[in-house]
């Protein structure tokens, strides 16, 4: 199993973490709530409204976002779905759980699914895949933001129209 971290549309209660958890793409286990160790931008791209996590380590902030172990089969989708590496790049950062809600993890059967061990204690920091942003000019001059609602207060709610386009190229 790979470790990662999502911060956007595949956290739980956002419009793609359908994908995350669809058995028939791999296997998803849910770790924990966390924020990465490092702060980076996080910005909402106008486009699709779509969330967008830069690599300028440093600057920004500590993003809040959710932590899973997923096996091949479930990397390899999420690297299709997030068209790495061409629209966004899988890194590994360091991510610190917490017993924080602020995911907008709206399930609490996923929280309570959690394995409870060590490992995903308050302040225990794990190495995970995380997906950032290719295209840093075109969005480096966004608001940042510390944690992704898509239906947040910032009014810009996920096109999923993208998404729709993804279905249709992956069903040819």
């Amino acid at each position: 199993m790979k470790r990662i971290f999502v911060y956007g549309t595949l956290k739980n209660g956002q419009p793609n973490h359908f994908r995350l958890m669809d058995p028939g793409t791999g296997t998803t286990l849910f770790v924990g709530v966390g924020q990465t160790v490092e702060k980076y931008p996080l910005v909402i791209e106008r486009s699709w409204n779509m969330p967008c996590l830069l690599h300028v380590p440093g600057t920004g902030w500590h993003v809040k976002g959710e932590i899973y172990d997923v096996d091949d089969e479930k990397m390899k989708f999420l690297d299709y779905f997030e068209d790495h590496p061409e629209m966004y790049t899988r890194t590994v950062i360091l991510a610190e759980y917490t017993n924080s809600k602020d995911t907008q993890c709206s399930d609490p059967d996923s929280q309570s699914s959690a394995p409870k061990s060590k490992e995903n204690q308050p302040n225990t920091r794990s190495e995970c895949w995380c997906y950032f942003y290719n295209d840093r000019d075109f969005v480096r001059d966004l608001p940042h933001i510390d944690v992704y609602d898509s239906k947040g207060d910032h009014g810009l709610e996920y096109d999923a129209s993208i998404d729709a386009k993804f279905d249709k190229d992956k069903k040819s």
